[in-house]
């Protein structure tokens, strides 16, 4: 058998001793950032479930400095938001400062996190991680690193803002709103205020006229059944381009939770009458409870709900709380209708926001996310949701995508065993023209076409690494080849062809 051709990989760099380099090796002294903690680092006290652990999972608070001119950079990191008596502390090697993927490659291994973080699998479809300055600000450089001196390592890769205690209130520079916190497991703020009553008013105004029974998205143990056996309200969804108002709630919501526009569904109107209710759930999709169906629509997990922003349109007189029954370290109710079990209950208030988390800093379902709405005893309320996922929603580049090389766990999941064949995609990136895909045959008597990939589409194949495939001009096995792609040994593979001439475009 002829010896099979394979993409050269590239080395992964070596571990520099000194990144792991502890306290001791350091310049003395404290680091620059000890009063800037206070406001983001959490006691372990305030985690008070017996079943998690006592920290916010993913979220690693960093202090970043040199001890003199010319010094390396020093770093101090108190891992996943929590006190400690004795903080991470190490020393960043000289190549940290080249360039982002080298500090960020450096950082990593300094603070000694994984890629993986559960067992969804097809890690290629999680987002890079991200490092943020103090209020959410995105960096990009080892400068703005160190010019922020204190940033957020967030390993799901969209800030989130640390609850720090129960009833602290964080000032959001720039506006005159204040983050409540009202739980820190799960993690949960109210906004009092965030929209004025009029708003409120034209809201129910756009969904009267287009309600519509509530569904609901069943688990697999749930299949067969009704969705009025969870869910009696009705709704109606409204896209931000019917109205200017929806796109100024948009954007303040997008400076409220720190996450771009794109990334926000449209908003879902809600309204509950007389003993009208939602039993409990999670508003994300976990691919552990949706096996039925497939969870490629979610992206195995990684492509999901992160953020609820509730929003309360009226008053209501009794009745009609948001309930949130894991709350106060209670465990998983047997009963998903009652609202009488402790948690907390969030009563209604118009123009009142909450927000919450529906996955930990690290990407993973929070399972205390689990919420109801309680029936309404009199009158009735008229709400609505408004998710904002980890990831847009039309889909495009994420930031930092392609930056870092795969970690141990990746290339692990991505390596095919013996025997077994790869997911190869054939993508067409031509506007106008189509191209014809050919399979070199391993017995010697020459191409066989395998289809035509019309312009802008994509096919995918099963084949085995050493194959060797072509893009041609046309179906026939002499035309013009246009590009030989080799298969190489990882699980999933994708390969493009473009114009190569403006003229062609």
């Amino acid at each position: 058998m002829a010896p099979s051709l394979q993409r050269r990989r590239r080395p992964v760099p070596a571990l520099i001793a000194s990144v792991a380099s502890l306290s001791g090796a350091l310049s003395a002294g404290a680091s620059p950032c000890q009063e800037r903690y206070r406001d983001w680092v959490a006691e372990p006290s305030v985690f008070i479930r017996s079943d998690q652990p006592k920290n916010l999972q993913g979220l690693h608070v960093v202090c970043v400095w040199r001890a003199a001119q010319g010094e390396p950079l020093q770093v101090e990191a108190y891992m996943n938001a929590v006190r400690s008596e004795a903080p991470l502390r190490a020393e960043l090697p000289p190549d940290a400062e080249m360039g982002w993927r080298e500090f960020r490659r450096d950082l990593k291994t300094a603070l000694g996190f994984r890629r993986k973080s559960n067992d969804w699998g097809f890690l290629h479809l999680k987002q890079p991680f991200g490092i943020f300055a103090e209020y959410g600000r995105r960096l990009s450089s080892p400068k703005e690193a160190e010019d922020a001196g204190l940033i957020f390592v967030i390993e799901g890769g969209q800030w989130f803002w640390p609850p720090l205690r129960i009833g602290y209130e964080r000032r959001l520079p720039g506006t005159e709103f204040s983050l409540e916190t009202l739980s820190v497991q799960p993690v949960i703020f109210r906004v009092k205020g965030f929209l004025q009553e009029n708003e409120c008013d034209e809201i129910v105004k756009l969904g009267k006229g287009r309600m519509v029974s509530s569904p609901v998205s069943l688990m697999d143990k749930d299949k067969g059944k009704e969705a009025k056996e969870f869910r009696t309200s009705t709704q109606a969804r409204i896209a931000r381009a019917e109205s200017p108002m929806l796109r100024v709630i948009d954007d303040r919501i997008s400076a409220l939770t720190k996450i771009p526009v794109p990334h926000n569904e449209e908003v879902q109107i809600l309204r509950y009458e007389k003993t009208q209710y939602y039993s409990g759930h999670l508003d994300n999709w976990d691919p552990s409870f949706y096996t039925l169906d497939g969870a490629d629509f979610i992206e195995h997990g990684h492509n999901n709900r992160l953020i609820t922003v509730f929003w309360y349109l009226t008053n209501v007189s009794e009745g009609g709380e948001t309930y949130f029954a894991r709350a106060d370290g209670l465990p998983q109710p047997m009963d998903m209708y009652g609202c009488n079990h402790g948690g907390l209950k969030v009563k209604p208030v118009q123009g009142n926001v909450i927000f919450w988390y529906s996955l930990h800093p690290n990407g993973n379902t929070d399972p205390n996310g689990l919420h109801a709405a309680c029936p309404v005893s009199t009158g009735e309320k008229w709400s609505a949701n408004y998710w904002v996922w980890n990831k847009p929603r039309a889909g495009g580049k994420m930031p930092d995508a392609g930056i870092d090389l795969p970690d141990d766990d990746e290339r692990a999941e991505n390596e095919l065993v013996e025997g077994e064949q790869a997911v190869v995609v054939f993508t067409n990136g031509h506007p106008k023209r189509s191209v014809f895909l050919f399979w070199q045959s391993t017995s010697g008597d020459g191409d066989k076409f395998m289809g035509e990939v019309q312009p802008g589409s994509r096919v995918s194949m099963n084949t085995s690494p050493g194959h060797v495939w072509f893009f041609k001009a046309g179906p026939d096995p002499t035309s013009k080849k246009l590009k030989k792609m080799v298969i190489t040994k990882e699980r999933k593979q994708e390969f493009v062809i473009r114009p190569q001439r403006r003229d062609e475009m």
